[in-house]
């Protein structure tokens, strides 16, 4: 295994290409005098080893930035066993099924990444997965969020950030960071870059796929998914289920048919965090669910390049080998709050994330490249039952209060409200905004967050952001403009489920799964945990 530190280029103009992470590694070795690197390179050229990247980071410690690399040559037979090894772990049940059985068809709710990958392995397994879908397959999904953001159409319910093929995690820049330890994770990865995601993601220590390639890799999957049997019906709403001596016997959808029943004995509930209409049916069904704790604030947004500054030393636009800066952030607060940075998209934009007309809800993407003028990132106040009340769905209750708050702040438009940091310090409305111009689409209003937030939250918000600035200079800058409401980085609820089988604490056959099932939080966990999901589902076939 060898180690490398590569000090990255700087141009006199923003680079137009990247430098493969590959050929910065070969340029080293041909500079270098070591050996038995050179001697590896001419393996490499030989064909008979292939160059294994296992680690990089960018270090941006004491003022100097390098690039590090972690890597080895090894035979193509050490990769292929190596990636057998990898599949065996996501398929604990592989040789566990009667091929000449025919098993009732479990079905999949929802295909955000636990549902996809839950599903995946279903059909891998041969059990033709039904997965259902209330929103629309991804191109339609597509031309109607960039309808809603470009003021052509309204908000569609059930096509838009929150809804569509691959869940809200395909307009979220694609981060695939995770703190979860599972050696489920390199097979997520290679089964992400199996499907069209850029191969980096298998070491770089903070991989991204890039909103625009994540599109299609979602339907990837969908179609290799589709290719061993499974079917998805989009425009297909979960409504409910039938239980009998507490196993599940049905569940009822709703598609351009109507209403119907569909015989069900397993059923992986892998709803999403924002299914709130979902979460109701289920609480009135007596489904075991309980409230969890969950963050609200807003999306902040600084230059890209003053970021960059910040961490660097220099604009990466005019590096040819280096990515936009990123940052993770909390602090504790005069209001014994704390507050904290989430999802961060350098280079990005901030999103509109309701689903439907009387609300306003941020979130951030960003495109693979990472490119554009302005940086942004959630800051989020933790919140519990103290500040919403003790129900089950208040947490819920509360999020749609401060959405909106945040639509009349708004203006009653769609519009987001935004004000420039500077003037929140200073508790007067914001005129006009400075060199930091909102990125939100379909637009902004120069509105005051005291409609939106309690006070608490808000002086949280106030103290925070000058205390990251001392963390991060300029993060404090009075330009940097803050976009309500961030209300749904978590879901507000856990449906309840037993450890070991993962199935309902009340109901045999139901796998709550993912991150609206309060088992997840982000891309990667999710779809570690909808292949937990489907090995538990394919254990509890056995002997039934």
């Amino acid at each position: 295994m060898f180690e490398i530190s590569v000090r990255p280029e700087l141009n006199d103009q923003p680079a137009l290409k990247k430098i493969p992470d590959s050929v910065l590694i070969i340029n080293y070795i041909k500079k270098s005098g070591n050996k038995a690197m050179r001697a590896g390179l001419k393996d490499l050229e030989s064909g008979t080893r292939v160059l294994d990247i296992s680690r990089k980071y960018i270090d941006a410690r004491h003022g100097k930035v390098s690039i590090n690399f972690r890597f080895d040559f090894i035979t193509q037979e050490q990769k292929e066993e190596r990636e057998k090894e990898i599949l065996s772990r996501a398929m604990s049940c592989k040789d566990m099924f009667d091929e000449d059985r025919e098993y009732i068809r479990p079905v999949v709710v929802g295909t955000g990444p636990a549902g996809l990958f839950a599903a995946l392995i279903l059909a891998k397994y041969g059990l033709r997965p039904v997965v259902l879908e209330r929103g629309p397959e991804m191109e339609q999904r597509i031309r109607d969020t960039e309808a809603y953001k470009q003021g052509k159409s309204d908000i569609k319910p059930y096509s838009n950030i929150q809804f569509g093929e691959g869940g809200a995690g395909t307009f979220s820049d694609g981060k695939l960071y995770s703190g979860v330890s599972s050696g489920l994770k390199e097979y997520v990865l290679r089964s992400l870059i199996m499907h069209g995601a850029p191969s980096d993601i298998l070491y770089d220590a903070h991989p991204h796929i890039g909103t625009d390639r994540l599109r299609k890799v979602v339907t990837g999957v969908r179609e290799d998914m589709i290719s061993l049997g499974g079917e998805v019906r989009f425009n297909t709403t979960f409504l409910g289920y039938k239980a009998e001596k507490g196993c599940l016997k049905s569940i009822t959808v709703e598609d351009a048919c109507g209403t119907h029943e569909i015989q069900c004995c397993r059923l992986i509930l892998a709803i999403g965090h924002s299914s709130r209409d979902t979460f109701r049916a289920l609480n009135r069904l007596g489904l075991e669910m309980q409230s969890k704790p969950f963050s609200v604030g807003v999306r902040i947004e600084h230059l890209r390049r003053l970021i960059d500054s910040s961490q660097y030393g220099f604009d990466s636009s005019y590096s040819p080998d280096i990515t936009p800066s990123i940052y993770k952030l909390s602090c504790d607060t005069v209001t014994g709050r704390k507050l904290y940075t989430f999802c961060m998209c350098p280079g990005g934009e901030v999103v509109a994330a309701q689903s439907d007309g009387r609300s306003v809800c941020t979130n951030g993407m960003s495109l693979r490249a990472r490119d554009n003028v302005n940086s942004n990132s959630a800051l989020l106040v933790p919140v519990d039952s103290n500040d919403y009340g003790n129900d089950v769905l208040d947490g819920i209750r509360f999020q749609e209060k401060l959405e909106h708050l945040a639509f009349i702040a708004g203006g009653n438009s769609g519009r987001a409200p935004s004000v420039r940091y500077g003037d929140l310090i200073e508790g007067r409305k914001t005129k006009e905004f400075g060199k930091v111009k909102p990125s939100y689409l379909p637009g902004v209003e120069k509105g005051d967050l005291s409609e939106v937030f309690p006070d608490e939250i808000l002086d949280t918000i106030r103290d925070g952001v000058s205390r990251m600035g001392k963390k991060i200079k300029g993060f404090d800058d009075p330009d940097a403009v803050l976009t309500a409401v961030e209300a749904r980085s978590s879901s507000p609820v856990r449906i309840m489920r037993d450890p070991e089988t993962l199935q309902s604490t009340n109901v045999k056959g139901i796998f709550p799964c993912g991150e609206g099932a309060g088992y997840a939080g982000g891309i990667m966990s999710s779809c570690i945990d909808g292949i937990k999901c489907a090995n538990k589902l394919a254990f509890s076939l056995q002997g039934s």
